[in-house]
């Protein structure tokens, strides 16, 4: 008999000396074992043996023929073995090597927790989500203890111990930001069927925390001013505090300042909109003390960051909250963070007469309703930068009075610094 394997010479009781003598042919032949059905040794003509089984499943109508191995790796006994296996279950209706395909498939798509906060961030989160890093280490920190538990036998009382010892630990909003954050990722990895259900459906929430309105007085700033120059704080930090104290932006915009976004000639800060919270870039005076801090940063810098941590990397807000709360001597005035800050220049503008308006175009937010909205992003088409050198001009010379009365000279030029003159415009 002839086929795939070559032609087929009888059954012998295969020995292990009987197979060692059997020489190659210039055409493959096949040698069956007379004491085990559908095992044979295959001899091609290049003289390699592999073992070779031929069977067929109870109620299919087919013969299935597949290599067990070659004889230099399998012995007769394990061959004979593991065909026995195969055959049995086939006089039972089961293909064992389906079973095993299947369940290798299963194997590998039961991945692990860790494994799927990989995939979640690379696929779903990064390059869509300015706060990617931020996800990814809030999903790690989470599920630390069981990142190498299969994702798919996660269940709900898992994750529910892990949120509650949180905020056992008096951080409830931490806990519900993490089952959130949680929760979104569950939800996708259910929609790519890495698990057949999610964990976090059904977890009660952790609550909503107040919104802060943490406003520094007109003492705490005088205070805390001159302790922002001072060691407790890495180089750098003190400085992004500062001007976020006279510019009102963000601490991450502030600390990823490049010094190409820098107009040094006309002294504006245009943040591109790539590293906007809003997507949409923002031209912001630097007047005052402002330009008097950065006029001392920039020198020498030529291109680059211009706060940095010593591997290169620009400095963002978890590095100077992390500073802030890590912090060896205590602030000299009540905690605060660095939004609380930004709140504050708002704040203060307003107590000065600024219209909300400018004060909203100081500090990146549209104003108004939605018409007005509509009307400022497709129509009006300023950057607002003599109302708002005017507003920061006001706050400058306000701020100046509280951290070293009598007031210092002011160094701007700006024209308007009277809140009337902002009201009128």
């Amino acid at each position: 008999m002839t086929g795939g394997s070559g032609r087929t010479r009888g059954s012998v009781p295969l020995t292990h000396k009987f197979v060692t003598a059997l020489q190659p042919e210039p055409e493959a032949y096949r040698v069956s074992d007379k004491r085990c059905a559908g095992l044979a040794v295959r001899v091609s003509p290049l003289g390699t043996k592999t073992w070779d089984l031929a069977y067929r499943i109870r109620g299919i109508n087919k013969v299935r023929r597949l290599s067990l191995g070659g004889v230099l790796d399998l012995s007769l006994e394990q061959a004979r073995d593991r065909a026995n296996r195969l055959t049995s279950a086939a006089r039972l209706g089961r293909d064992l090597l389906v079973e095993g395909e299947a369940a290798s498939a299963e194997a590998a798509a039961r991945i692990t927790l860790g494994e799927l906060i990989d995939r979640y961030v690379q696929r779903r989160v990064r390059g869509r989500c300015r706060t990617a890093k931020e996800i990814e280490r809030r999903l790690i920190r989470t599920l630390e203890p069981m990142l190498g538990k299969p994702a798919a036998e996660t269940r709900r009382c898992d994750i529910r111990d892990l949120l509650d010892r949180k905020a056992d630990e008096g951080f409830p909003r931490e806990a519900e930001q993490r089952r959130i954050s949680l929760g979104t990722m569950f939800r996708w990895a259910l929609g790519q069927d890495y698990i057949h259900s999610d964990p976090t459906a059904g977890l009660a929430s952790y609550g909503r925390s107040a919104p802060r309105d943490r406003v520094l007085s007109d003492g705490e700033i005088g205070l805390l001013w001159p302790w922002l120059s001072s060691p407790e704080l890495p180089g750098g930090y003190g400085e992004i505090l500062k001007l976020q104290l006279l510019t009102g932006a963000r601490c991450g915009e502030i600390g990823g300042l490049i010094s190409t976004e820098i107009d040094q000639v006309n002294w504006l800060w245009t943040l591109p909109s790539t590293r906007s919270k809003n997507g949409r870039s923002r031209v912001t005076p630097l007047v005052g003390l402002a330009r008097d801090i950065l006029k001392a940063t920039l020198v020498g810098i030529e291109g680059g960051p211009l706060y940095a941590t010593r591997s290169g990397v620009p400095l963002k807000a978890t590095h100077l909250g992390n500073a802030l709360n890590g912090r060896v001597r205590p602030v000299p005035i009540a905690k605060f963070t660095t939004h609380d800050l930004r709140r504050t220049v708002v704040t203060k503008l307003a107590d000065l007469g600024i219209p909300l308006e400018t004060i909203a175009a100081v500090v990146g937010h549209e104003p108004g309703g939605p018409q007005v909205r509509t009307l400022i992003r497709h129509y009006v088409k300023t950057d607002f930068v003599q109302r708002k050198t005017a507003a920061l001009t006001v706050w400058d010379r306000r701020l100046r009075e509280l951290i070293s009365p009598p007031a210092l000279p002011i160094t701007s030029s700006a024209e308007h610094s009277n809140p009337a003159v902002l009201a009128a415009e």
